[in-house]
């Protein structure tokens, strides 16, 4: 079963320095807007989250001394980080593809990243328990 529901590819451009600006963004900010949406199905949200086209996104937020273990586009993360951001904006409320409401805990959607969306993009154990341990103490977007 593919949560993604074979998404092609890379669905994303990276904004221009005038498009940060216009955003209110510093110039020198790594955003992606999202061309297509993402549908990713999860068993602990209970249905289809829907990543809107449009969706701006830093992706995954790893620090640089990390990237030699995972880099924020690494294709076993880049999409699953999509869902997560949209996750942790609406700080875990969120209607499903059905519109129905619900409402996840910062480890739910932690573990949607790492647990449900990493497996599939093929991030082995290691990356995903890594994954889910930095998010666990350093997750500091959650309010």
């Amino acid at each position: 079963m593919n949560r993604f529901f074979d998404i092609p590819g890379d669905l994303s451009r990276q904004l221009a320095p005038w498009e940060l600006r216009a955003e209110g963004k510093p110039p020198t900010a790594a955003l992606f807007r999202l061309a297509e949406a993402i549908r990713f199905r999860s068993d602990i949200a209970g249905g289809v989250i829907v990543v809107p086209v449009g969706y701006l996104s830093d992706l995954a937020s790893i620090p640089r001394a990390l990237w030699n273990l995972l880099s924020p586009d690494d294709p076993r993360i880049c999409l699953g980080a999509w869902v997560h951001d949209l996750l942790y904006q609406f700080v875990g409320k969120v209607t499903l593809e059905d519109g129905t409401v619900t409402a996840l805990s910062r480890d739910q959607c932690d573990h949607i990243l790492a647990f449900e969306a990493m497996p599939d993009l093929g991030a082995d154990g290691f990356h995903q328990s890594a994954v889910y341990s930095a998010l666990k103490y350093f997750g500091d977007r959650w309010p």
